[in-house]
């Protein structure tokens, strides 16, 4: 982001600072928010013409339609850090007031452009720009302090200042501390030429398909984690009549809404595989077991197996086991035959005792 001469008097958005908002719908509030800015800092008096898919998420902001579960399966698929892309997709994002929870939370998307003057010999060669030669792509390089998220035009992110992070980076914001968190900051790497200190020149188109791309995918990042769709604002028309910005140069809004459509689509489309993943898996830990039955047999079946005589199966028996006679001990022998001998005298004695009654 580079400070250049004072944008030319065109008619500010207004703002409600009681509100901490600008007039209108959603629609209305980007229609003037996203007015061309054109060389040197001239801002168009016609409202924007958004393009559709934008139009159609700024008419009903709260359906989003994407839960922060399916965005992070999005990124998890692409490989994508979230620490690179604003912080923890589960988490909000900052309220306004210096994250005050009772000020709103942050409810515009500005669009920047940190501008680097080319040097000696250099042009806006896209073979030398939007490659990794050229010394403005590098992540490490880009200042500190400065914004949101920077996006190279190799399409490649990094996080200056979490999402969750209240943050000031337009003339606009600087009057009052209740402006601070109320906007989320992007910045877009572009090159810069012109005569002597001037830097007004920038390529056309002047950002790539990646920058579009990634852009589109932090926007819908910044809508999920709010709630709802965020209005996008451009960083010049934000600072009319306070601020001294020409950002962004040829911005493309039809490319950034194929983009959104792209990216959208892709986060569906994770979305919908997620939601049968979790079928499937609640469907079988919810199902009861399935009982193994015997199939039932016909009377007919039945019928001749009762006719069917039933064959005896002879069974071998176990031979019975030989109890061995126990041999007597001589002493049990003779107390025996003692026993009996006297058992026979007492039944003689009762014998002739009876005869002689008798008698």
């Amino acid at each position: 982001m580079i400070i250049r001469r004072e944008c030319p008097m065109t008619t500010p958005c207004h703002f409600n600072s009681a509100q901490l908002s600008f007039e209108g719908s959603p629609l209305d509030q980007a229609r003037c928010l996203l007015r061309t800015v054109k060389p040197h800092g001239i801002v168009a008096e016609a409202p924007a013409d958004l393009p559709p898919v934008l139009s159609g998420l700024l008419a009903s902001p709260a359906a989003l339609g994407v839960t922060k579960a399916q965005l992070r399966s999005f990124l998890q698929t692409q490989g994508i850090a979230e620490n690179t892309v604003g912080g923890s997709v589960t988490d909000r994002i900052c309220h306004a007031n210096s994250d005050d929870p009772n000020a709103p939370l942050a409810r515009y998307f500005v669009i920047h452009d940190t501008s680097f003057k080319l040097g000696a010999g250099q042009d806006f060669d896209p073979d030398f720009i939007n490659t990794a030669a050229w010394s403005g792509n590098k992540l490490s390089g880009l200042p500190d302090g400065k914004t949101h998220i920077y996006i190279t035009r190799l399409g490649e992110t990094r996080t200056d200042r979490t999402y969750g992070t209240p943050w000031r980076a337009t003339q606009f914001e600087m009057p009052s501390t209740r402006f601070r968190g109320l906007f989320l900051h992007h910045e877009l790497v572009q090159p810069r030429m012109g005569p002597g200190t001037q830097d007004f020149q920038s390529p056309d188109p002047g950002f790539t398909p990646a920058q579009y791309a990634r852009l589109a995918l932090q926007y819908v990042i910044a809508g999920v984690r709010r709630g709802e769709w965020m209005v996008p604002v451009y960083h010049c028309v934000l600072d009319l009549g306070v601020g001294d910005h020409d950002d962004p140069q040829h911005f493309d809004l039809a490319a950034w809404d194929a983009a959104l459509q792209t990216t959208l689509a892709g986060v569906r489309a994770e979305q919908a595989e997620v939601a049968m993943a979790a079928d499937v898996a609640v469907s079988s830990a919810t199902a009861p077991r399935a009982r193994r039955t015997r199939p039932q047999k016909t009377g007919r079946t039945r019928a001749v197996k009762k006719a069917a005589p039933r064959r005896k199966v002879a069974v071998a028996r176990k031979p019975a086991k030989k109890t061995s006679a126990k041999k007597k001990s001589p002493a049990k022998s003779r107390k025996t035959a003692a026993a009996v001998k006297k058992a026979g005298k007492k039944t003689a004695k009762t014998r002739a005792r009876k005869s002689k009654k008798r008698a």
